[in-house]
C-alpha cells in the first residue's frame, strides 16, 4: 500500500504554519506541524518524516541549526531539508550549504513552489547520486544549493 510522503513542517507563525500545512495536504503530503527546532528535532528523531520544510528564522535555535542537528543524527541525516526565509543575507548561502540544507525558497512562497520544489527533492533522493550540482540556482523564487559530499 503507498503512502504520501510525510513531511515535518517547522514554522514558528501558527498562520503560516496552518496555510502551509493545508497547501501539502492539498498536494499530497501528509504534515507533522512543529513551531520550533527542539520540537522538530524531537518530532524527526520519534518518527522520521520523508522532507522537512523549514523556516530559518525560528526562535531558540534557528534552522540553520536544525539542519545540522539533523544531518548529525543517523536517523535523520539524509532527510531532504527545504527551508524558506524571508530575509536572505550574503553569507546564508554559505551557512546554509554547511549546515545540510538541501534548498532555500524565499517567502512568501508560492504553494506551488513549495510542492515542486518538495517533489524534486524526494525524486533525487530516489535516484542515483552520479553527479553533484556544482553551482547554487535560484528559479522562480528558489535557490537550489549544491550537496554537500559530508555532513560531519
Amino acid at each position: 500500500m503507498h503512502q504520501d510522503p510525510l513531511v515535518l513542517l517547522v514554522e514558528d507563525d501558527p498562520q503560516a504554519r496552518e496555510g502551509y500545512a493545508e497547501f501539502l495536504e492539498i498536494g499530497g503530503f501528509r504534515v507533522n506541524q512543529a513551531d520550533s527546532a527542539e520540537q522538530a528535532l524531537a518530532k524527526a528523531l520519534e518518527r522520521p518524516p520523508d522532507a522537512v520544510v523549514t523556516d530559518i528564522a525560528l526562535p531558540g535555535r534557528d534552522g540553520f541549526a536544525l539542519a545540522a542537528a539533523l544531518r548529525g543524527q543517523p536517523r535523520t541525516h539524509e532527510i531532504p531539508i527545504v527551508a524558506m526565509t524571508a530575509y536572505w543575507a550574503t553569507d546564508a548561502t554559505d551557512r546554509a550549504r554547511r549546515s545540510g540544507i538541501t534548498a532555500i525558497l524565499s517567502k512568501p512562497c508560492q504553494p506551488e513552489h513549495l510542492i515542486a520544489e518538495l517533489q524534486r527533492v524526494l525524486r533525487q533522493q530516489r535516484l542515483p547520486r552520479i553527479a553533484q550540482p556544482s553551482t547554487i540556482t535560484m528559479t522562480a523564487g528558489w535557490i537550489r544549493l549544491p550537496e554537500a559530499k559530508s555532513h560531519s
